[in-house]
């Protein structure tokens, strides 16, 4: 007599429940809950703040996908300013991501072409009445498709991504949407310098 639910002492339901995909884990630094909070420890964070230690709330997300390119950029909001922090894949590898620090230094409608050297102008801490001059040279355009998500929803766009660099190692990346241009300025910061308190997602409905 077979047992019930065996077929060959197998459980049929322990098959069947086996058969199905298992989701997979999502990386740390990956796809980020918005209202998630993000806490940064780098050393510009110590020197705006004089805090070791500073708390963001995470109000928009970017994911930016191409042939050569897997980026997130999260846009973390306090009372008083807006901070971008980077995610990139390394390319090569499976679980391997570089982590950045940008601000947004300027939106514009696109004039001419941008050039291959771009000049911008910071204030000088020690010298208010003087700036400094820091040169960008153009390493590569990108093409990719971003999705933007904010709490009214999900965009997604055609974009081209113009890769800027200092021989300081500092950078910049423009983001050309249509005739709109949006230029980020940062540097690379370590892992240690982020830690993460992801919100609770809501569950998605069944159908």
């Amino acid at each position: 007599m077979a047992l019930f639910g065996r077929k060959g002492g197998k459980s049929l339901f322990g098959r069947r429940k086996n058969a199905e995909p298992k989701k997979p884990e999502r990386h740390e630094l990956v796809d980020i809950p918005l209202e998630s909070m993000i806490e940064l420890s780098d050393i510009i964070t110590y020197e705006e703040t004089g805090n070791t230690s500073h708390a963001f709330k995470l109000a928009i997300r970017k994911k930016y996908e191409g042939d050569s390119i897997r980026r997130y950029m999260y846009h973390i909001r306090d009372a008083e300013e807006e901070v971008v922090i980077g995610v990139d894949h390394v390319a090569g590898t499976k679980d391997d991501y570089e982590i950045s620090r940008w601000i947004v230094d300027d939106e514009c409608e696109l004039g001419d072409p941008l050039p291959d050297v771009m000049t911008l102008y910071f204030p000088n801490p020690e010298n208010e009445n003087e700036d400094i001059a820091v040169e960008y040279n153009r390493q590569d355009v990108v093409t990719a498709t971003l999705t933007l998500t904010n709490p009214e929803g999900e965009e997604k766009f055609d974009v081209e991504l113009h890769e800027y660099a200092t021989e300081n190692d500092e950078y910049m990346s423009i983001e050309r949407c249509g005739d709109w241009l949006t230029f980020y300025v940062g540097v690379l910061i370590t892992r240690s310098d982020i830690e993460i308190y992801p919100a609770m997602e809501a569950p998605s409905e069944r159908t």
